[in-house]
């Protein structure tokens, strides 16, 4: 997997414009890092895929994948969770701290992020449902088919 960390030249747009989240000249900076990327007034990019795993019939729980490709050719990934006592989620933007060079990579790095929320979910030591570490390990695998299907070769 190539990951393109982009933590340290955030990190400097950051400290050179203190309002870093208002200003434009940082919004700038970070299209033309991205490769004068098309993105909103906050940089989350205009265009992408949407990936949605759902866990059978459970209507709410599922997990959703965005990606998105800026003209440079490095895919963004964010993620976004529900499950029967909450959820949480992003968009893809030039704010991401890490790049991939392929949307197998991005797919794989979101996938894992999931997996990683959902085994929080599963182990939550306060109130829960007590059905949810059940439906949570069930998500989980679920994801791991996932990844492992979209990296099967196909024969034809």
């Amino acid at each position: 997997m190539t990951v393109i960390d982009l933590s340290e030249q955030l990190d400097d747009i950051c400290r050179r414009h203190p309002e870093y989240w208002r200003s434009d000249e940082a919004l700038r900076e970070l299209q033309a890092l991205w490769g004068e990327a098309d993105c909103n007034d906050c940089g989350v990019f205009e265009r992408g895929e949407t990936i949605r795993i759902e866990l059978d019939a459970q209507k709410s729980w599922y997990a959703e994948l965005r990606i998105a490709v800026a003209p440079n050719g490095w895919h963004a990934v964010s993620t976004s969770y529900w499950y029967g006592q909450g959820g949480g989620g992003s968009s893809p933007s030039v704010w991401n701290r890490m790049a991939y060079t392929t949307r197998d990579e991005a797919v794989a790095a979101g996938i894992n992020k999931l997996i990683v929320t959902f085994e929080g979910v599963r182990d939550w030591k306060a109130y829960a449902p007590q059905n949810q570490p059940a439906l949570a390990q069930r998500m989980i695998e679920t994801l791991k088919a996932y990844l492992s299907h979209s990296r099967q070769l196909s024969l034809f």
